[in-house]
């Protein structure tokens, strides 16, 4: 490895939203209905979620799911490689190109091998260095840093980043114990979405001049040592510990089911990822009215942008257009969310030539968040 620390570069970005758009009134007809859900869960989704998504700023989102038979068309592994893939092309490399192969997720294709090797395997890559990072929506920035670091000392000099989302198969109608269902599980089902981003990365010298797309810095931090998480989903080694026919006590009682603690992401999202942020330029020395031209975050509903995004702005001394909240025809689609939004800028033509970007998320399941920093 070489003494000297590399620069790195954003060499090509993209994303992969799966299927037609789903329009709001079309969610339970692609999800399936909740017809066994207990009268309660009905009603509320009748009400509320309806409420919830006419005020989400969502128009439409994907879902990985054929539309007539609700089998899902993709695996995690499925829904990152064209994103790799429009990555590599806008980069102008080939899949035998990359050294090391990165991807996270929230969850995973197989208990083993990991989905990494599957994407590598997709990719047609015979060998390359590789790693799965299990995380939600700060998956991407976890992803970026170790990928970074590796970049700058030498280790490697190329490395695709990817996140996938895969939300449906946890929202099908079928995947639930329907009678042990409740309000919050049902409700994600109008937040959630599938899809997929990528970047590839490169290392270059550090004299070299002209760097476009330079990674200035990544971060990533936990908060939640002792809060209690507020997205959980069972089915883990912790729930199948009893001996007595563990795998069907995780279906009779429902462990299995995508929660949310609402209360606490209405109340604590917004601040946390601000506040992280905050801590992500304090240490690498960024002033965000003055260093930072774009914001990409990530924000799942309109109410929540418009809830906790003017006090930061103002405090951060930063202008609104340099905002946007970005769902509204991709759905919130968790960690990959970042990465989608993110191509959309550059392909857009929206980040230009200089200018400086902060992509940053927090994940509620136990108070996490990561981004990272770059210059155009």
């Amino acid at each position: 490895m070489s003494t000297t620390l590399k620069r790195v570069r954003i060499a090509g970005t993209g994303s992969f939203l799966p299927g037609d758009p789903v329009t709001n009134d079309r969610i339970d007809d692609v999800l399936g209905h909740l017809t066994d859900a207990p009268p309660r869960v009905q009603q509320f989704a009748r009400t509320v979620c309806r409420r919830m998504l006419d005020q989400s700023g969502v128009e439409s989102r994907h879902f990985a799911i054929h539309p007539e038979t609700r089998a899902l068309t993709h695996s995690i592994a499925g829904l990152a490689e064209p994103a790799a893939r429009k990555a590599l092309e806008m980069a102008g490399r080939q899949p035998e190109d990359i050294d090391f192969v990165l991807i996270s997720s929230s969850t995973y294709d197989r208990g083993t091998p990991p989905t990494s090797v599957l994407l590598q395997e997709r990719l047609g890559i015979d060998a390359c260095a590789e790693m799965e990072v299990h995380s939600n929506c700060s998956g991407i920035g976890k992803c970026m840093q170790v990928a970074y670091d590796a970049l700058r000392v030498g280790r490697y000099k190329t490395a695709l980043v990817v996140y996938s989302q895969l939300s449906s198969a946890y929202l099908r109608a079928s995947y639930y114990n329907q009678a042990k269902m409740n309000k919050t599980q049902a409700a994600l089902r109008y937040i959630l979405a599938d899809g997929a981003g990528a970047v590839l990365l490169e290392a270059v010298d550090d004299d070299a001049e002209n760097v476009q797309g330079e990674l200035l810095g990544t971060y990533m931090e936990s908060i939640g040592g002792k809060l209690p998480p507020a997205m959980m989903c069972g089915g883990g080694v912790e729930d199948i510990m009893d001996s007595r026919n563990p795998i069907e006590s995780v279906y009779q009682e429902g462990k299995h089911h995508l929660d949310q603690d609402f209360s606490a992401v209405n109340s604590f999202a917004g601040p946390r990822l601000f506040e992280g942020m905050l801590r992500m330029f304090k240490t690498l020395e960024v002033k965000p009215g003055r260093d930072v031209d774009h914001f990409v975050w990530s924000i799942p509903t309109m109410q929540l942008f418009h809830d906790n995004v003017p006090g930061y702005v103002e405090e951060m001394g930063i202008k609104a257009e340099q905002l946007q909240f970005r769902a509204a025809r991709s759905g919130y689609c968790g960690g990959a969310s970042l990465l989608i939004h993110f191509d959309d800028l550059v392909r857009a033509g929206e980040l230009q030539r200089g200018q400086t970007a902060v992509v940053y998320s927090v994940e509620s399941s136990k108070w996490m968040s990561a981004g990272f920093y770059l210059r155009w």
